[in-house]
């Protein structure tokens, strides 16, 4: 692939393979996700560029038939397996680093984002679950208690990930949005 770009009196010409392209780009992806603030230093005109960046949807609405939402829910209730409670305990640290190293990392940050935070986040897959009975440990309690539950998950999430996953534990919001 090659990609030439002018900008002043500088001109860059790139030949580059395609796995570096999709490195970099989520490299970008997961940067976007960190700051809604964004200044392009350089934006290159169609004729200047056999390259172009995909249309990114600015849509308010979750796709959650997507890989990274389907990948943020086994996450999430594999979380919620023996969560605070005696028994069999999941690789939750393990689970998270894999999480973070995934390729569509950036786009389940941003997803995420989108949903609210993490505690919001947290909450939408836990009323999916308590709502379709996948989840024994959020069966038994009322609305409140799955509140303060959803809110100590990702307060353990944002922990764990900070090791693991710092993007991730950056999404917690600092004053409880699940508090009246």
């Amino acid at each position: 692939m090659r990609y030439k770009m002018n900008a002043e009196k500088i001109e860059i010409s790139i030949e580059i393979d395609d796995s570096f392209v999709e490195t970099l780009l989520g490299m970008v992806r997961a940067a976007e996700s960190q700051s809604d603030i964004v200044t392009p230093v350089y934006k290159p005109t169609p004729e200047q560029s056999e390259v172009r960046s995909p249309e990114v949807s600015e849509a308010s609405e979750v796709d959650r038939t997507s890989v990274e939402y389907n990948e943020w829910v086994h996450f999430v209730l594999m979380w919620f397996k023996n969560f605070d409670q005696e028994g069999d305990q999941p690789e939750r640290g393990e689970n998270t680093r894999k999480l973070g190293i995934r390729r569509h990392a950036g786009r389940m940050l941003k997803m995420i984002s989108t949903l609210g935070g993490l505690t919001h986040a947290v909450k939408d897959v836990g009323e999916l679950a308590y709502q379709a009975n996948e989840s024994d440990r959020i069966a038994a309690l009322d609305s409140d208690e799955r509140d303060r539950l959803y809110r100590h998950v990702a307060e353990n999430m944002a922990q764990v990930s900070s090791i693991f996953f710092s993007d991730l534990s950056d999404l917690l919001e600092y004053h409880n949005p699940l508090e009246d």
